[in-house]
């Protein structure tokens, strides 16, 4: 479960960096992957996979992963500010 709240954003951000003309800066490029949203789009395709398969594991997942995306950006939240303010701009 944490490999898809690391690898679902992040490396994309960084590997599109330059279609991003404003998003130059690796630490606003960690910054916006990181903080990148989990959620409605998780728990949508959750959905779907649930009325396709009929697997009630599938909805299960995609409820944990959106929970653990809560928990973690929220413990993260302000030690990334802090972080993302002293890096020189």
């Amino acid at each position: 479960m944490l490999a898809i709240l690391v690898l679902r954003r992040l490396p994309w951000v960084f590997a599109l960096r330059r279609a991003l003309p404003q998003q130059r800066k690796s630490r606003d490029v960690v910054f916006l992957g990181w903080f990148g949203p989990v959620g409605v789009s998780a728990l949508f395709y959750a959905m779907v996979a649930l009325r396709y398969t009929q697997e009630p594991t599938v909805w299960v997942v995609g409820s944990l992963v959106v929970c653990a995306s809560i928990a973690l950006h929220g413990m993260t939240a302000t030690p990334f500010v802090k972080w993302y303010r002293r890096q020189p701009q």
